[in-house]
């Protein structure tokens, strides 16, 4: 009788629970205000009305997800997930849905790959983390882009421009410039001494940006490109287009401390400084 006990505990210890997710994407155009600056913009968002930057998806492992997305721009579009599934073409007024079960944790990035890589550039492209079931780290997001005020509108009007002329003025955190960042709850960190937190960046735009912290060293839990400075410790990280790294720290003191990126014209909008990629981190005792 202890012994079939035993047995029952151990296979409730092993079962896997999991959740059935509705989830209704939207993508539509809108302007995008940044620095002084109104541009031409495409985004996907949850809330069924444009936002400033594609919807940031947290979600976990082995959850079922039965996702739809609308096109409700003028432009066809696609839908794809790394590693997960391809929504394939959908029209203007059309919608297109799956059941996709989340079987991988990790980042992952979703983006719209018609019109390469124009279409994405320009805000259908978004972030995706399929988190473990048994993962309590308080985690932090940053959608990291770049943005030339005059590509915008060319690209919305039916003509590519020539990616040997990229010369962006704006940069954009989760859709957001300094000040503006440090009201993002899900960009900027908050902790405590002794505490972990962990930053998930994702770069989808078209330069690479490195990203560097004061007051602290983060560790790289996971890096998409170089996957040999796993578990490098240090404060400066180079992320290239199109990948994503997973940032560790346990902080030892207390205080307020900005990242940006190192390539300071990143930290401009519109040539005005300081806004642009930066921010702060604020950790209390």
């Amino acid at each position: 009788m202890k012994f079939a006990l035993l047995v029952v505990v151990s296979l409730l210890a092993n079962i896997t629970y999991s959740a059935s997710i509705n989830v209704r994407l939207v993508i539509q155009s809108g302007t995008l205000n940044v620095s002084g600056a109104s541009l031409d913009y495409v985004s996907i968002s949850e809330s069924g009305t444009f936002q400033s930057n594609s919807a940031i998806l947290i979600w976990t492992m082995n959850d079922d997800v039965q996702l739809k997305v609308v096109n409700l721009d003028s432009d066809a579009h696609n839908f794809n997930i790394d590693g997960y599934a391809s929504f394939g073409t959908i029209a203007p007024g059309d919608s297109s849905e799956q059941n996709i079960v989340l079987n991988n944790s990790g980042v992952f990035r979703y983006f719209d790959d018609l019109n390469a890589p124009f279409n994405a550039y320009l805000g259908v492209s978004g972030v995706i983390h399929v988190k473990e079931t048994t993962d309590t780290t308080p985690y932090f997001y940053w959608d990291i882009r770049e943005h030339q005020e005059s590509w915008n509108a060319q690209i919305l009007g039916g003509s590519n421009p020539s990616l040997t002329d990229y010369d962006p003025e704006q940069y954009t955190i989760n859709g957001n410039h300094y000040p503006n960042t440090i009201n993002d709850t899900l960009a900027r960190v908050t902790g405590s001494v002794g505490s972990e937190f962990k930053v998930v960046i994702v770069n989808n735009g078209l330069s690479i940006h490195s990203l560097h912290f004061h007051g602290y060293h983060m560790t790289i839990e996971n890096d998409s490109k170089f996957t040999y400075t796993v578990g490098r410790s240090k404060d400066t990280f180079p992320i290239h287009p199109g990948e994503h790294l997973i940032l560790s720290c346990t902080p030892d003191k207390e205080g307020e401390y900005p990242v940006h990126d190192h390539n300071l014209v990143a930290v401009t909008g519109g040539g005005e400084y300081s806004t642009g990629m930066l921010l702060t981190m604020l950790i209390a005792p």
